[in-house]
């Protein structure tokens, strides 16, 4: 799962304080040299720092913001929402990030180049470079016409300035980035020392998120203390029982071979929780922090692999996983009860990334088993092969080859049950879309689940260790965490549950080993082609996948099944439905309805 929260969606209202002007680029309407003039003109020129103060709304939250930015790309901002809390800053080749859970990390790349673009945009220097300003056509919108300045940092990202074509006034900025639009509108714009400052603003987001700041101070002309960018002391920690380097290793389930179950206490009630690298943060399930008397706050948009969902927060929240504490945590709280059904197993706790910063995480697949160590005090184990791991904002990815491509970065997601996800602008670059056996499968997790492109990948290449016909899905374009072009795609449990995986968040790197059985072992894949859910005491065909052997014998959705092979409805759980759907091919399904009518299917590969 991958969430982004309403923290982000809060900063893309400010990101834009006081945005660039374009005085030097080829305009024969003279707009751009109004706008200039409109800002300030020489006092806009000379400015090369901002400080900021103000109240922040958003997804039903209030709070403050806070930011500092130079003209040389350093940026701190910092939102507090109460419940929840965000900060970042970036001052020349560092920064770090203080994530909604109470933990600081070192920036990622891309994180620490979004805020260097953020500072710039804030200052007349960026236009130094006539090249990468480019006057558009103009642009109708909320029924006003703009001229539309487009600033142009060399990548697939759109930053826009819409500007009244006569006065030179700014009205807002479209900005698009990792393939997700926004729309930042300013009012109530005043002079400070000589420049023109909007003190409200709000923005609009695809995916939902919405948040409005209104600045009660801007200082156009700073002293920045020399501390104003330095990393902040965690609020979040860990502790080992018995202050111990290392749990040992502790029992969990894998459940359907794909779902790492742990058990654990969460604030004193037994329960368990799915460990999910590819969660943001730990998320409580709606109806289990209503169970341990939680109040959780705020409604926010939570983009899922599913689309977009809703969460809110909940702070003073303690996991206890036998031998290790995550102590006075806030998390999410979404309904998880559909997902919890998807997958045949309740699932009250999602167990996110927080549970890998600041610690080596080992997992031993074929033992079931699993230790957390302090970094300090491990060293890894003879035979494993050492992979960087990459920050991409709010997750890590790995480089991972497709059928002897060049490697590019896959999100790194224990809680991805299935083998490999691409993401539509690396499939469609890369050419993986067409010319090979296709089929569709409904997937998808926070935010819900809609119908997916699904085939079958040649060879993947992970550090030296080959996989061979992978099954791949092919999410379609539209908001959600699988839509991103700052990643090729996600690599999940159907290809992480091979490994001896080790990971160190902190140290950006992750270590595998792998025996050739477990590599050549073949995937679980829909030999079927039928989508069916449990009801009662008889099993409903939801969806028929197009070209598998159910589409080829005429098999529509809602259609009632009362055995298979033999074997009532009512005895048969998530778990042996997903065997009968994926054993081998070749063998023949008997398929008995309600009424005592029986279809035999010959089970294939059709993707």
């Amino acid at each position: 799962m991958n969430r982004r929260s309403l923290l982000v969606a809060a900063a893309t209202s400010a990101l834009v304080l006081v945005c660039a002007g374009a005085a030097r680029a080829d305009d024969p309407s003279g707009v751009l040299d109004r706008y200039r003039q409109w800002r300030g003109a020489a006092a806009f020129e000379q400015m090369t720092a901002v400080r900021a103060r103000g109240a922040v709304t958003a997804s039903g939250l209030t709070g403050t913001i806070g930011q500092i930015a130079t003209s040389e790309g350093d940026l701190w901002r910092e939102i507090d929402l109460g419940v929840v809390r965000n900060a970042s800053a970036r001052r020349g080749a560092t920064g770090w990030v203080l994530t909604p859970s109470g933990q600081v990390e070192d920036i990622g790349p891309q994180a620490a180049e979004d805020l260097r673009r953020d500072a710039l945009l804030m200052f007349e220097s960026v236009l130094d470079d006539p090249s990468r300003l480019d006057r558009k056509p103009d642009v109708e919108r909320d029924g006003r016409t703009f001229a539309v300045v487009a600033v142009d940092f060399g990548d697939a990202d759109v930053h826009e300035l819409y500007i009244e074509p006569d006065t030179g006034a700014l009205y807002g900025m479209r900005r698009v980035r990792d393939r997700r639009e926004a729309f930042v509108r300013f009012e109530d714009w005043r002079m400070v020392e000589g420049v023109r400052m909007a003190f409200a603003e709000s923005s609009d987001e695809d995916d939902g998120g919405d948040a409005a700041v209104r600045w009660t101070e801007i200082d156009a002309s700073p002293d920045i203390a020399a501390d104003a960018f330095d990393r902040p002391t965690p609020a979040a920690a860990h502790v080992i029982a018995g202050g111990a380097a290392s749990t040992g290793f502790m029992t969990f389930d894998l459940y359907a071979g794909s779902r790492i179950y742990i058990p654990a206490t969460v604030n004193g009630v037994e329960t368990e929780v799915l460990l999910d690298s590819g969660a943001e943060m730990t998320v409580l399930d709606k109806g289990f922090a209503e169970r341990l008397g939680l109040t959780p706050t705020g409604e926010v948009a939570a983009v899922g692999t599913g689309g977009v969902g809703t969460a809110q927060f909940v702070g003073g929240v303690t996991l206890d996983l036998g031998g290790i504490v995550f102590a006075d945590r806030t998390v999410a709280v979404i309904d998880l009860a559909a997902i919890g059904q998807a997958i045949g197993r309740p699932l009250p706790v999602i167990l996110g990334k927080d549970a890998f910063n600041g610690l080596i995480v080992d997992i031993d697949f074929p033992a079931r088993a699993i230790a957390f160590h302090e970094s300090t005090a491990f060293a890894p184990p003879e035979g494993v092969v050492e992979v960087p791991l990459t920050s991409t904002g709010s997750l890590r990815a790995m480089p991972l080859s497709i059928e002897g491509r060049e490697p590019e970065l896959f999100d790194f997601d224990t809680g991805n049950g299935g083998a490999l996800i691409l993401y539509p602008a690396y499939a469609e670059a890369a050419g993986l879309v067409d010319g090979r056996p296709r089929s569709t499968v409904m997937s998808g997790a926070v935010g819900g689940v809609r119908e997916t492109g699904i085939a079958t990948i040649r060879s993947i290449n992970v550090a030296g260790f080959e996989i061979r016909d992978v099954p791949a899905t092919f999410p379609p374009a539209g908001p959600s965490a699988v839509d991103s072009d700052r990643t090729a795609g996600n690599v999940g449990m159907g290809v992480l549950g091979r490994f001896r995986l080790i990971t160190d968040f902190e140290g950006g790197r992750l270590w595998l080993g792998a025996t050739p059985e477990s590599l050549a072992r073949p995937f679980a894949r829909d030999r079927l082609g039928l989508g069916l859910r449990k009801e009662a005491a008889a099993i409903v065909v939801q969806r028929v996948s197009p070209n598998s052997p159910a589409d080829a014998a005429g098999w529509v959705a809602g259609e009632r099944i009362a055995a298979i092979d033999g074997v009532a409805a009512e005895a048969l759980d998530a778990a042996a439905l997903r065997a009968i759907i994926s054993g081998p091919a070749g063998r023949s399904v008997v398929l008995t309805l309600e009424g005592g009518a029986q279809r035999t299917l010959e089970a294939r590969d059709f993707y």
